[in-house]
């Protein structure tokens, strides 16, 4: 009878460090998975992807990654349809808003296949 007993007293104990295990398992898994996900963001933070921009009634292909600021998209664009003239008064435009060439593609909110305008930069503030 005591064999019994202790048979199944080691088979507990054994069930519970299994069931410990298999949560530190599923915990690993899941840092594993976050890790994954976080390099999938990474690597297509930085895959280039193509965005189109017009001007005077021309459209230019160009590639550019999330990471890349607006000011380098704004710099191919000028020499790609250079010469134009006062090139540092014209600036990219989605939507309508004028782009801020210190942001990145990403953070200006840039999608692949965008069609951007370049053309001339609203005014700023002034006397009044």
């Amino acid at each position: 009878m005591m064999d019994c007993a202790q048979a199944l007293a080691d088979a507990e104990a054994d069930l519970t460090t299994a069931k410990r295990e298999l949560h530190d398992a599923e915990q690993h898994v899941e840092r594993a998975l976050a890790r994954i996900a976080a390099a999938h963001r990474e690597e297509a933070r930085c895959r280039p992807f193509e965005v189109f921009v017009l001007y005077n009634g021309m459209q230019k292909p160009f590639k550019v990654s999330k990471a890349e600021l607006v000011k380098a998209l704004l710099d191919q664009a000028i020499a790609a349809f250079g010469p134009i003239p006062n090139p540092h008064t014209v600036s990219l435009f989605k939507g309508g808003q004028e782009l801020n060439d210190t942001l990145t593609i990403e953070a200006a909110c840039i999608e692949p296949h965008e069609l951007l305008l370049l053309r001339p930069s609203t005014v700023k503030g002034g006397w009044q």
